[in-house]
């Protein structure tokens, strides 16, 4: 009987800077998808490989919606609780994530705008994020005030690259986003001029700003 309730005992914990509920044995984990993670990222904090969780998971993309349930890797299961640490390691994470960042969002530049467009053939500002960003398995909603929303809003002092920052170009609200490049300067879809890289500092941006917010 004792080992029939240890079986069917259910525990919940905190690894990889996400919720797991262990069901059944000590080697059969679940976590969910919380706001701002994505594959890299949990397979990051939970040392595997981004290929083993959609192995593990059968899937076929790189997107993730909140509130999904992955299944976790037998060995992170095993493996003592993780909690988040500011390393030299972790950093240069982040800091190479947002380079990879960068350097994709840079291909597109000159591609023209074009409303709704979210693909090569032509972008408007949030479809463009979204398409960078859904290539790293951040999957985006398509409205640059939804993506204020998506991840944890920081300081314009505070900015890092790889940071979506949002404006207001006309009307109530923000609807206008673009990544943060260094150097106060962003990478965006103009609907003059495509996808270019702006500085915050010019007159028109700078009084134009509205937020930023970290999803890496």
């Amino acid at each position: 009987m004792l080992s029939l309730l240890k079986k069917m005992a259910v525990l919940t914990t905190t690894v990889c800077l996400a919720t797991v509920v262990w069901v059944g044995s000590a080697d059969a984990a679940q976590l969910t998808v919380q706001k701002g993670d994505s594959l890299w990222s949990i397979a990051n904090r939970c040392g595997t490989s981004v290929d083993s969780l959609k192995q593990l998971n059968n899937l076929n993309s790189d997107s993730l919606k909140i509130g999904q349930i992955l299944n976790v890797p037998d060995q992170v299961a095993n493996q003592s609780v993780r909690p988040r640490t500011d390393s030299p390691d972790s950093s240069r994470g982040v800091v190479d994530r947002a380079v990879a960042v960068l350097d994709y969002a840079k291909q597109y530049i000159g591609v023209g705008y074009r409303s709704g467009g979210e693909s090569p053939s032509g972008f408007d500002c949030s479809g463009y994020v979204r398409y960078v960003y859904k290539n790293f398995g951040i999957d985006l909603v398509h409205t640059a005030a939804g993506q204020y929303n998506a991840g944890s809003v920081v300081k314009r002092s505070e900015l890092n690259p790889g940071d979506l920052v949002f404006f207001n170009t006309g009307g109530a609200g923000i609807n206008h986003s673009g990544i943060y490049v260094g150097n106060n300067q962003f990478i965006h879809a103009s609907t003059s001029r495509g996808i270019r890289i702006d500085s915050m500092s010019d007159s028109y941006w700078n009084t134009k700003f509205r937020g930023a917010s970290r999803i890496l």
